[in-house]
């Protein structure tokens, strides 16, 4: 028998270490050990025949053994089966944030504590639509969707609620993530996933609710989910919360709860360690608080809607919240993660989350790339073809800003840390009048990189503008759109207006934004002056055109008109042909009047000379709003002896009719023409200020030389003049249309 008959079969590396560990029921340990004997014995046999004479010298003859054969070549290694990423949500319901803490730093709670615990927020942002009962119905919808109660519509404890909007199992099932599975202790939340199960987006639903023992019958479960390949499992446990409510949060019953819980944690963890080839995001949560007397009371204070968020991976937000103190304003509060991250973070890990046109989740990843932060939405000018909707975050430190609505994008690449962004473009897809509610997506960064955040906007209440009446080119005698040169242009070239002296400094009147985007507007600056006194602008009609002429006059004179500040006392003129230290003076005047707060006061007045006067209301005069464009129409009818006077004020969008068919008096119409000139932020005379101070200043003058009368400033838009009286529905439609009379092509 030759040699190699008693060479045995080759061991597998680490058989024979593996068969003394493992039991041995078919005597395969044995059959390895008489394997290693045999393969000693032959090698012994071998190095003594070799002994014995071999090679080619004299003395016997070799034993011939077969030629060494060169070893087999080796396959590469295979590639390792690539990790699968798998996610634990783990919810806590009744854990506070402060016992979780508290806990952490006594040491009786080791498993939370190896997570990245951080400071959080429920309830949604007080005061907007996101705001959302501090309780556990809507604040499981909200773990399960990413967004608060404006979109999913569960807003209470009502039972047989239904979440609206994709969950998240059914996102996850959308992308094949693999199979969803929960465990949960509480039947209102198994009721809320239970038309996930029904849908297939739930592939295992397990409710303890009626088991003794449903902290364990929770963690069982868990576990049997985890090994069961589950990609998605939510883990949710109610003891602290029942510990809370039958005994308080300061008592030893609710820490030893939150111990115990803390035990389950850690089994739960353990298990997902246990899984080969995955790699397990795990999420714990609160859900919401409790008031400070250990109640579920729903408002939205801090106590309330604090909680806590634990990762076991680092979060893009590096440390922020982790081991932060309650704050004592709920604004401060907003500054933190929020439990609407959850979902988006599980739905970023497993490679679910919606593209930027389709994301409508009020949360973000916590991981991955980072989104904006404190996303709000205000609107401005609402209830008007102007309305607006402003929104508000706080940027990453980089990474462009896109900003869409409705899944439109609005605007994109704007620079990074951008923090703010007005949508003024309504009007181009709102048609109808009515009440709308936008979506708004903001993200940072691009490609890989990037990352949204979804807002609602508050309520926003359009109305489409209103066309310019045609008839008001009827009658319309002069007309300053204002444009970007001066001085301005009368475009019925009946009229011409410019510095009220030519020694005036040019910042007497200079060239500002209109009433209308991309309009322009004339500030008249009483700062400037000569030394004679004259300020202001005057507007000389021609031969024929002054519309205050006559014995009979029948005008109307609309302006668009905005004082950046109140005067502090006395009154000033916005347009008068009179010199106004009296209204007994022959003439018209437009006044403006001290008022208090974010208001003035409007008034109008004429006068034929000798103190025979008529004024509009002076008790109280009509507020205007400050710093904002309204406008103004003054009107008399020298046929019916009346006069009118309108105010129509964006910001409060009300059309104030401060005087409708007044009468006239015993006022002489047929002096209403004292000078050849209207005073543009002055009066007839074009030396208001001075003449106000009634002689005790004389030239040479110089701004602010009569501290009785101090200098103001105003702005001009779309002034006009007609030689009728304008009807209601024409100065409605002034205003409403949000137009200027230019774009009637009145000349």
């Amino acid at each position: 028998m030759s040699v190699e008959h008693f060479i045995p079969q080759a061991i597998p590396p680490g058989a024979a270490m593996r068969a003394r560990k493992a039991p041995d029921p078919t005597g395969t340990r044995q059959r390895a050990a008489g394997w290693t004997r045999a393969f000693a014995l032959t090698t012994a046999l071998v190095a003594a025949l070799s002994g014995c004479g071999g090679g080619s010298g004299s003395g016997g003859a070799a034993l011939a053994l077969p030629a060494p054969s060169s070893p087999a070549p080796t396959s590469p290694e295979a590639p390792s089966t690539p990790l699968a990423n798998r996610t634990l949500v783990i919810d806590l319901d009744g854990a506070t944030y402060a016992a979780v803490q508290s806990g952490i730093a006594g040491g009786t709670l080791p498993n939370l504590a190896k997570l990245e615990v951080r400071l959080a927020y429920s309830g949604g942002m007080a005061g907007t639509p996101s705001q959302q009962p501090t309780l556990d119905t809507p604040g499981w919808a909200t773990l399960l969707t990413g967004t608060w109660a404006s979109r999913h519509q569960v807003m209470s404890e009502a039972p047989k609620q239904a979440v609206r909007g994709a969950t998240v199992f059914q996102l996850t099932k959308g992308k094949n993530t693999g199979p969803n599975g929960a465990a949960v202790a509480s039947s209102g939340l198994a009721q809320l996933l239970s038309s996930d199960h029904d849908s297939g987006y739930l592939d295992s639903l397990t409710d303890c609710s009626g088991n003794a023992t449903a902290t364990d019958c929770v963690t069982t479960q868990a576990t049997q989910l985890i090994g069961g390949d589950y990609a998605t499992v939510l883990a949710q446990y109610r003891a602290m919360k029942d510990a809370a409510l039958d005994f308080g949060l300061g008592s030893t019953q609710y820490a030893g709860t939150l111990a115990k819980l803390d035990k389950a944690v850690g089994t739960l963890v353990d298990a997902t360690s246990k899984r080969p080839n995955t790699r397990w995001l795990v999420v714990v949560t609160g859900n919401h608080g409790l008031s400070a007397n250990s109640q579920d009371d729903g408002l939205p204070l801090v106590p309330e809607s604090s909680t806590f968020i634990g990762l076991s991976q680092p979060a893009n937000m590096g440390t922020q919240g982790v081991g932060a103190a309650l704050p004592q304003k709920l604004t401060d509060l907003y500054a933190n993660a929020g439990i609407a991250d959850v979902a988006p973070t599980v739905l970023g890990y497993l490679g679910a989350l919606p593209d930027a046109k389709t994301y409508a989740l009020d949360g973000s990843p916590l991981t991955g790339a980072q989104a904006v932060s404190q996303l709000t939405a205000s609107v401005a000018d609402n209830n008007s073809s102007s309305a607006s909707v402003v929104l508000n975050w706080t940027a990453p430190a980089k990474g462009a800003i896109t900003v869409m609505r409705d899944g439109q994008v609005i605007a994109s690449n704007l620079p990074a840390g951008t923090a703010t962004y007005t949508d003024n473009q309504l009007s181009q897809v709102l048609s109808a009048k009515g009440t709308y509610q936008l979506s708004y997506t903001v993200q940072a960064g691009d490609g890989a990189d990037a990352a949204s955040r979804a807002v609602l906007s508050p309520l926003v209440s359009y109305v489409p503008p209103v066309p310019l009446a045609p008839t008001l080119k009827n009658g319309l005698v002069s007309y300053y759109p204002f444009s970007a040169t001066l001085p301005p242009v009368d475009a019925m070239a009946h009229s011409t207006m410019g510095p009220a002296a030519s020694d005036l400094p040019p910042a007497a009147g200079l060239v500002v934004p209109g009433p209308f985007a991309g309009t322009n507007g004339l500030l008249v600056d009483t700062n400037f002056v000569n030394t004679n006194g004259v300020e202001g602008y005057r507007l000389t009609p021609a031969d024929g055109f002054d519309i205050s002429k006559g014995t009979a006059p029948q005008f109307t004179i609309g302006l668009w008109f905005k004082t950046p500040s109140c005067v502090a006392t006395n009154n000033v003129t916005i347009v008068s042909n009179k010199s106004y230290v009296s209204g007994g003076n022959a003439g018209v005047a437009i006044g403006l009047f001290a008022s208090s707060g974010n208001q003035c006061g409007v008034a109008f007045n004429i006068g034929s000379g000798g103190g025979v006067r008529a004024d509009g209301p002076t008790s109280p005069y009509t507020q205007i709003t400050v710093n904002r464009w309204v406008y103004i129409a003054f009107s008399v009818d020298g046929v019916a002896k009346t006069m009118n006077m309108y105010v129509f004020d964006p910001v409060t969008s009300t059309t104030n009719r401060v005087a409708v068919g007044k009468s006239t008096g015993s006022v002489d119409l047929s002096k209403l023409s004292p000078f050849p000139q209207w005073g543009i932020g002055d009066d007839g005379t074009g030396t208001f200020l001075m003449n106000k101070c009634n002689g005790s200043v004389t030239p040479p003058y110089f701004a602010g030389k009569c501290a009785t009368a101090p200098t103001y400033q105003h702005h001009f838009g779309d002034l006009a003049m007609w030689n009728r009286v304008l009807t209601d529905a024409e100065l409605q439609s002034i205003f409403l249309s949000n137009k200027p009379l230019s774009t009637l092509q009145v000349n």
